[in-house]
């Protein structure tokens, strides 16, 4: 075999084992931050407390991904402490979170995932649900990103959970007052 041939056969194992070291699913890379220049009305101020996060039933389009519900519970956990929502028990309002759909593409430079996301939020002083509405965040992961596609995917479903927490707090921070 040539010199040329086997530094581009050595180039192509190297790339192709650090692409099979990819770290697993972190549920840090799903938090999202606060709104800037907006916070919480006072009565949601320090008072949700995270119920469950489960995996919806849908078979037709089933949640498949290695991100599952108590990675992303972990960061519906930071997200909300970091909006100031967070209580980290006996809040005011419980809300909990099903996984419903998450749509990804086979393959592609450029990988768009989205994650649907059904919210409840509880008042647990009545029992009355004061948010119930479901969302779905959009990510993106490119090959600047990661070469590897499944690398790429977990990108995405992670920055496409992020979105979705994103919009929930936002959400949240519109309620009314009660």
């Amino acid at each position: 075999m040539p010199l040329p041939a086997r530094r581009l056969m050595l180039a192509a194992l190297s790339l192709a084992c650090v692409g099979a070291c990819a770290p697993p699913p972190s549920y840090s890379a799903m938090v999202a931050g606060a709104p800037p220049g907006q916070g919480p009305a006072p009565v949601y101020r320090n008072a949700v407390t995270v119920g469950s996060v489960t995996l919806g039933r849908d078979v037709g389009t089933p949640w498949t991904s290695a991100v599952g519900p108590d990675q992303v519970q972990q960061a519906l956990v930071q997200t909300l402490a970091a909006a100031g929502l967070g209580q980290p028990a006996t809040g005011r309002f419980r809300l909990d979170g099903q996984l419903l759909t998450l749509s990804r593409p086979y393959a592609g430079f450029a990988m768009t995932v989205t994650a649907a996301i059904a919210w409840r939020l509880t008042d647990v002083t009545n029992g009355a649900v004061v948010y119930d509405r479901t969302l779905q965040g959009l990510g993106t992961a490119t090959l600047d990103d990661a070469v590897d596609n499944n690398n790429r995917l977990r990108i995405a479903d992670q920055r496409a959970i992020r979105a979705n927490l994103q919009q929930l707090v936002q959400d949240l921070y519109a309620q009314p007052l009660r």
